[in-house]
């Protein structure tokens, strides 16, 4: 694909995607991860028990005609602010709020046709932070002898929290995840079948639920939490923000400013977004092929010739008529 990583490589622009492909390869990416998990009971790993273990539990393919498969292919390549990741997302949303008390809404949107290009990592794209005393810390030291007068002590007003804003794919994605992994993980008591969900808007509906309390031994995985609209069993899915360790945030400074930490000593590339100021910018061209090329040489070419001809009679008649 020779438009692989541009604005161009989308189904918008008429680009074909094969999704049997792309069914294959998550049909071995989830056999993959139930094997990779799997242990038995001496805790020992055996590669070919855990493979027959995940083909036995995953014996279907992923259809590329499922409602499922359909509804994601359209938000990961269509549009990006599809019905389905804005409804995991709001979940999200108001499960988050309710943990920290502030409503942060959902995150960057990934646009139609979905924009996958990386930004600058603040709060407003993932950055971890800290809200104390009205201000946005990425990383706050109220001891600190340099501090501002107006860095107070963490906790000295009651609504000082740390927060995190993931962008609209992350949230959804973990919502997918929890929805996903949380669905089927539990059975009815007296006849083993799986209950019937219960429909929520975020987690404070899920408290009363009956079919978490015997569902799983785990006490994590019995507590309810609302995914994707329904009450499932435990939150499986994370976040993991993935920066490099020396890579630390600023502190008493604002999301979005970083420095390195000169005791880390670990070897790595630590490639981020840069900075940019709104000054630098970038003008971008269509590839035109090389046909144009070939046309502008061949007509620059004749033109010159055209030229010269032009010049050598000129030449030869100002000669005859002696002004030259």
């Amino acid at each position: 694909n020779s438009l692989y990583h541009s604005h161009l490589d989308s189904v918008s622009k008429s680009q074909s995607i094969d999704k049997d492909a792309i069914a294959a390869s998550a049909t071995l990416l989830a056999r993959s991860a139930v094997a990779a998990a799997y242990q038995n009971e001496n805790n020992e790993v055996d590669a070919a028990t855990a493979a027959a273990y995940a083909l036995n539990l995953l014996p279907n393919t992923v259809s590329a005609s499922s409602t499922t498969f359909e509804s994601l292919y359209n938000c990961l390549f269509s549009d990006g602010n599809c019905d389905t990741l804005i409804k995991y997302a709001s979940v999200e949303s108001a499960n988050d709020a309710i943990r920290t008390g502030i409503n942060l809404g959902i995150g960057q949107p990934l646009g139609k046709p979905p924009n996958y290009y990386v930004s600058v990592y603040n709060h407003e794209n993932g950055q971890g932070f800290v809200a104390a005393s009205g201000f946005k810390y990425g990383a706050m030291d109220s001891s600190a002898e340099d501090k501002d007068d107006y860095v107070k002590d963490y906790g000295e007003d009651e609504n000082d929290t740390t927060l995190l804003r993931p962008s609209l794919l992350e949230m959804s994605l973990n919502g997918l995840l929890n929805d996903f992994l949380g669905r089927g993980s539990f059975a009815d008591s007296n006849d083993e079948t799986t209950p019937d969900l219960k429909a929520c808007s975020s987690t404070n509906d899920c408290s009363k639920v009956s079919y978490c309390s015997s569902s799983d031994s785990n006490e994590l995985a019995a507590i309810s939490t609302c995914a994707g609209g329904q009450c499932i069993c435990g939150s499986r899915a994370h976040y993991h923000p993935a920066l490099d360790e020396a890579i630390s945030p600023a502190t008493n400074q604002a999301p979005g400013w970083f420095t390195i930490d000169e005791n880390d000593q670990g070897v790595s590339a630590m490639i981020a977004e840069p900075f940019w100021s709104s000054f630098v910018g970038v003008r971008a061209y269509n590839d035109a092929g090389e046909g144009v090329g070939l046309f502008s040489s061949i007509a620059g070419a004749i033109f010159t010739l055209i030229c010269l001809i032009v010049v050598h009679r000129l030449k030869k008649s100002l000669v005859k008529d002696k002004v030259y």
